[in-house]
């Protein structure tokens, strides 16, 4: 587990220019294909996505999907800066929250700190982990401190990112075990660690940001006899992702 400063650190220096667009464009308000049938959903649950996962995750790398989505209202481009380094952000706009205030929860995302989004970046990071593995995976909503959750060969994970959250984790973890599997992703094995305690009866695989571009057998850790080890040296492998249909 490598400890070098993650792209997704709190330590770098972050800002959030966020913008604002209140026009419904009425005749854009249709479903416009499979792209926006997984894309829409998706940003309704998780709430904020990257340009380069955008691309990368739904619309094949096409640029100019880009520009339409945010021409029509349906997404809305803002710029978080990390060392004066743009990274162009998107969630979605007027006509996609009006097309969906019926039909699902929306997450509102004008309240998020750089915390939120960068968990947020990260969950991205790990679909898009298997996106190049050529699995797929669908996303679903789940319950803070998770960020979402994922269904993959009919069983879900919900996903749990520490960065700079460790105290509502631990607020949540001293009063619920969660019974449902779920990854939990640091930013190296040293952060967080006042939280293993609370992890040994749970269903939980850890990784950490460098690990998610590792194969999949290389990049899952157990926590056992007070450590967390790789799970394929460990015989507690039964709900390694990308082989088993067995349940912990």
């Amino acid at each position: 587990m490598d400890a070098q400063l993650s792209p997704f650190s709190l330590r770098h220096e972050w800002t959030i220019k966020w913008q604002e667009n209140d026009r419904v464009h009425e005749n854009a308000m249709n479903w416009n294909g499979k792209v926006e049938d997984e894309l829409l959903p998706t940003l309704a649950n998780v709430g904020v996505i990257s340009s380069l996962q955008l691309k990368n995750l739904f619309l094949n790398g096409d640029n100019r999907k880009i520009s339409k989505l945010c021409s029509t209202g349906k997404l809305i481009r803002h710029n978080l800066i990390r060392n004066k380094q743009e990274i162009p952000i998107f969630t979605l706009g007027p006509t996609s929250v009006e097309m969906m205030k019926d039909r699902m929860p929306i997450t509102e995302w004008r309240d998020f700190t750089i915390s939120d989004i960068l968990q947020r970046l990260i969950f991205f990071q790990l679909i898009t982990k298997f996106k190049r593995d050529g699995q797929r995976v669908s996303i679903i909503p789940s319950v803070k401190p998770f960020v979402a959750a994922f269904i993959r060969n009919n069983k879900k994970f919900h996903v749990l990112i520490e960065r700079g959250n460790v105290q509502e984790i631990l607020h949540t973890l001293k009063f619920y075990s969660p019974r449902e599997r779920f990854i939990f992703i640091k930013e190296n094995a040293n952060h967080g660690q006042e939280l293993n305690e609370f992890l040994v009866n749970c269903k939980v695989r850890m990784t950490t940001d460098s690990d998610l571009d590792k194969p999949f057998d290389e990049m899952f850790y157990v926590y056992n006899g007070g450590e967390w080890l790789l799970e394929k040296n460990t015989e507690d492998r039964i709900t390694t992702i990308e082989t088993s249909n067995a349940v912990r």
